[in-house]
C-alpha cells in the first residue's frame, strides 16, 4: 500500500499508481507499507532513485548509508526479539532535501506511528528531520530489549545459583550469541547515525545537531549490552565452580566408600593375615581380647579419621 503524508498539514491519504504520476513530491512523505513491485517501479519512476534502492535487503542485519549528490539511502533495521529469538525487520529510507520515502513492514508500524506523532503541527517537518525522528524512534526502542535482557540474565544467574544443570546453561549461551548480534546491529546502527550526523548534502546544522543525542544513546546501548554480556560470562564461571564443587564432593563420597571397602576387606582378610604374620598355626587359640581389639581398633581408626575430615557426609553447600 502507498500512502502520501502532508510534512506540512500532517495529513494523510491512499495514493493510487495513476495518482502518483500527476503527485506533487515536494514537502511529502512517501510511505509503502509492504509494497508490490509495481509500487516500486512505479515510485522509482517518479523520484528517480532507482529501483534496486528500495530493495530491502535480504540480509536482515544490513544497516549502511549512501549518499548520492542528488539523494540518500538508508537500511537501517527494527530489533522485534533478542531474549527468545534474532528476528529483526529492515527498513529502507530514501530522502532527498524535498520528499521522503520509507518501505516498511507491518510488524513495526508502532515506532512509524509515534515518528508520525512528533510531527509539529502548523509547520513543515523537513525530510532531514523525519529521517531522525524514524531512526531516533528505533534506536529508543531498544531499551525495551535491553530491560528484557537485563531480566532474563537475572533469571539465569539464579537458576544457577540453585541449581547447575545443562539446561540453564544452554540457556545462557544462547543468549550471549544474541547478544552479540545484537551488539553488532548496535555497532552498524551508530556508524549509520555518525555519517549522517557529518553528513552535509541533505542535512541542516540543525538537524545535524539533533543526531549527537541518537549517537550517544547508541554508544549507552553498546555499553549496556557489553556489561551484561560480561554478567553471562560470570554467570558461566560461576557454573564451572559449582560443577567443580560437585566434583570435588562426588570425589570425597568415593573416597568413603573406598574406606569402608577397605575396612571390610581388613575384617574379612584380619585372621589369615594376622596368623601368618606371627606364625600361629590356628588362630582359634589366640585370645579373643587380642582378636576383639584388634578388629575394633582397625574398624575404628579409620571411623574417626573420616570423622575428623568431616568426610562421613556430602557437604551439602556445595549443591546451594
Amino acid at each position: 500500500m502507498l500512502y502520501a503524508i502532508d510534512l506540512l498539514h500532517d495529513s494523510e491519504v491512499a495514493v493510487s499508481l495513476e495518482e502518483l504520476k500527476s503527485f506533487k513530491l515536494k514537502n511529502y512523505w512517501l510511505e509503502l507499507r509492504e509494497p508490490s513491485d509495481s509500487e516500486l517501479e512505479a515510485v522509482a519512476e517518479k523520484t528517480g532513485i532507482p529501483q534496486a534502492c528500495f530493495r530491502t535487503p535480504e540480509i536482515a542485519e544490513n544497516v549502511s548509508f549512501r549518499s548520492d549528490s542528488t539523494y540518500g539511502v538508508i537500511n537501517f533495521v527494527v530489533v522485534s526479539d533478542v531474549v527468545k529469538s534474532r528476528e529483526v525487520y529492515p527498513i529502507t529510507i530514501a530522502f532527498t532535501g524535498d520528499f521522503l520515502v520509507t518501505i516498511e513492514k507491518a510488524e513495526y508500524k508502532g515506532i512509524i506511528d509515534l515518528a508520525k506523532a512528533r510531527m509539529a503541527k502548523g509547520k513543515i517537518d523537513t525530510p532531514a528531520l523525519m529521517v531522525h525522528n524514524i531512526l531516533d524512534e528505533i534506536v529508543s526502542n531498544n531499551f525495551v530489549h535491553l530491560e528484557e535482557i537485563e531480566a532474563r540474565t537475572t533469571n539465569l544467574e539464579e537458576e544457577i545459583l540453585e541449581k547447575a544443570d545443562g539446561s540453564a546453561v544452554k540457556a545462557l549461551f544462547a543468549l550471549k550469541s544474541r547478544m552479540i548480534s545484537f551488539n553488532k546491529i548496535l555497532w552498524y546502527e551508530r556508524g549509520v547515525v555518525f555519517n549522517l550526523r557529518n553528513n552535509q548534502s541533505f542535512m541542516p546544522a540543525k538537524v545535524r545537531s539533533l543526531f549527537d543525542s541518537t549517537h550517544e544513546c547508541l554508544t549507552r546501548q553498546v555499553d549496556i549490552v557489553e556489561t551484561y554480556r560480561e554478567m553471562i560470562t560470570d554467570a558461566s564461571n560461576l557454573y564451572l565452580s559449582k560443577v567443580s564443587n560437585l566434583i570435588n564432593t562426588s570425589i570425597k563420597a568415593l573416597t568413603v566408600v573406598i574406606f569402608y571397602l577397605t575396612i571390610i576387606t581388613t575384617i574379612t582378610s584380619f585372621p589369615n593375615t594376622f596368623a601368618t604374620i606371627f606364625g600361629i598355626s590356628q588362630f582359634g587359640n589366640t585370645h579373643n581380647i587380642i582378636v576383639f581389639s584388634v578388629l575394633i581398633l582397625s574398624t575404628i581408626l579409620p571411623l574417626l579419621w573420616l570423622w575428623k575430615k568431616k568426610w562421613l557426609k556430602p557437604d551439602s553447600s556445595a549443591f546451594t
